[in-house]
């Protein structure tokens, strides 16, 4: 089973309309280029509440359901199936969602992953909880023979989500960033942050941590990654793809618009070093072989 993937940035605003019109762009690129499904980062057709906007006071709910619905509509006539981030509204009162929306190739929404854990404080007033209410479900659906699912950005932290995913037998993974549209002040703050101490990669720690995660993830339990971030300026790092032995397989020009082709082949053969003992340890048991009863073995204290 293969499937040909599209991993797109461009630079998320605060403009629903200017979103629109790039998704819209990217799309089309995307099935010229014989892409069978679209990956936009967290927040693409919104905008990203806290950094591209202040809050969602006044926030122009019809135009992004419109947007939504317009995205759609060209997804069934393209024939391509889209994987697009946004923000879901909830009942009066209610933080929205930090959502990816999942699209079909025939334009029916086929379902909807929330973002899980949310950054920021106990008491919910910083970070994406000044802003969203976290989510409660697993996505998880199926693209020419091939099972897929989703998590967006800070969710990258909890390894518990990749293994779980794994679990419901993933093999492709949409995982939605946005480590851009940083103010000069506060990207400089992050460099400050990290220092001189860059042999690890990278000039902040999201350009140090969110890929070795991604890398991380993708080896760790045999899946496949898509991982695009918004390419507005200041951007941490650029829309990558990574494939199951953790090799990043390719990557786009920092804050630069631009598409990603990517081949999904589930047939590959490539290095899996822990495929006979991943799903020992899934189950709670943290070792490989046949343990023995030995009193040397016991015996920690002696030589």
């Amino acid at each position: 089973m293969s499937l040909t993937l599209v991993t797109a940035q461009f630079a998320v605003s605060a403009d629903i309309d200017a979103n629109l019109a790039a998704i819209e762009r990217l799309m089309r690129r995307a099935r010229r280029a014989g892409a069978d499904v679209a990956h936009f980062p967290e927040a693409a057709l919104s905008g990203y509440a806290g950094v591209d906007f202040a809050s969602f006071d006044g926030f122009d709910w019809a135009r992004l359901e419109a947007a939504t619905r317009r995205i759609m509509a060209l997804a069934g006539e393209l024939g391509l199936w889209v994987v697009i981030g946004s923000a879901h509204r909830l009942s009066e009162g209610r933080k929205p969602h930090n959502c990816a929306y999942v699209i079909d190739a025939a334009g029916a929404l086929v379902d909807r992953y929330d973002k899980r854990f949310c950054a920021g404080d106990a008491a919910g007033l910083t970070g994406d909880l000044a802003h969203y209410t976290p989510g409660d479900h697993f996505a998880v659906f199926e693209i020419a023979g091939v099972r897929c699912g989703v998590l967006i950005c800070h969710d990258y932290r909890y390894p518990e989500l990749y293994r779980a995913y794994h679990r419901l037998g993933a093999r492709l993974m949409f995982h939605g960033f946005h480590a851009g549209g940083l103010s000069d002040g506060r990207f400089a703050a992050m460099e400050a942050g990290v220092g001189a101490h860059r042999l690890t990669g990278g000039t902040t720690l999201p350009a140090i941590t969110m890929p070795a995660g991604m890398i991380a993830a993708a080896s760790n339990n045999n899946l496949w990654i898509s991982c695009p971030n918004s390419s507005a300026p200041r951007s941490c790092w650029p829309s990558f793809f990574v494939r199951p032995d953790g090799v990043i397989t390719g990557a786009l020009e920092v804050e630069t618009e631009g598409l990603l082709l990517s081949e999904v082949e589930l047939s590959a053969d490539l290095y899996d070093s822990t495929i006979a003992w991943r799903d020992w340890a899934i189950d709670g048991v943290l070792h490989s072989g046949a343990l023995v009863e030995d009193p040397r073995s016991k015996a920690r204290t002696a030589l």
